[in-house]
């Protein structure tokens, strides 16, 4: 059996709405992002939603989100005497991905816990969560390798159990 390396896979609805796009002349910031936006929103039922140009962004995005909101949930970098001084927050990593999973927090300060990964998946062994996890764990990562589905049932439980964070990458 062989397989082609491209093929087009874009029906006929997606094509109008590329065209419709094309069109406006507004490639990032026109109405179809806007309904994007808020059909997203709706569809989690969160009050708001907010595209990004791309995963590198989404990441600094989510991690930004986490530090500068009313109560944060990961302290940013504070100025004493002069210098920046950073709280010591965690969060759990896996020790296979990419630099943009571990950027945004390097950037704020926050310290990365690295876990070892599943042999047969390239994710995050959910086997040495509980050993990673500190009193200063905010958060856990979760990367999907190579479009491996990481075990996110897992990883939401463990999360849940210890009041962490959850951030899919």
């Amino acid at each position: 059996m062989k397989y082609p390396l491209v093929a087009d896979s874009w029906c006929m609805d997606e094509r109008a709405a590329l065209y419709r796009v094309i069109d406006s002349g507004k490639f990032t910031m026109g109405d179809e992002v806007r309904a994007f936006e808020g059909e997203f929103a709706q569809k989690f039922g969160a009050k708001y939603a907010v595209m990004v140009n791309s995963g590198s962004n989404a990441n600094f995005t989510a991690v930004a989100s986490l530090i500068y909101k009313d109560k944060n949930p990961l302290r940013r970098p504070e100025i004493i005497d002069g210098k920046v001084v950073y709280p010591g927050d965690e969060v759990i990593v896996p020790a296979i991905s990419w630099s943009t999973t571990y950027t945004p927090f390097e950037i704020f300060g926050i310290k990365l816990r690295v876990v070892d990964v599943d042999l047969d998946t390239l994710n995050i062994d959910v086997s040495n969560l509980k050993a990673a996890l500190t009193p200063r764990t905010k958060a856990v990562v979760a990367v999907n390798i190579l479009g491996n589905p990481c075990d996110l049932f897992t990883i939401r439980d463990f999360c849940d159990r210890h009041k962490l964070y959850l951030i899919e990458d």
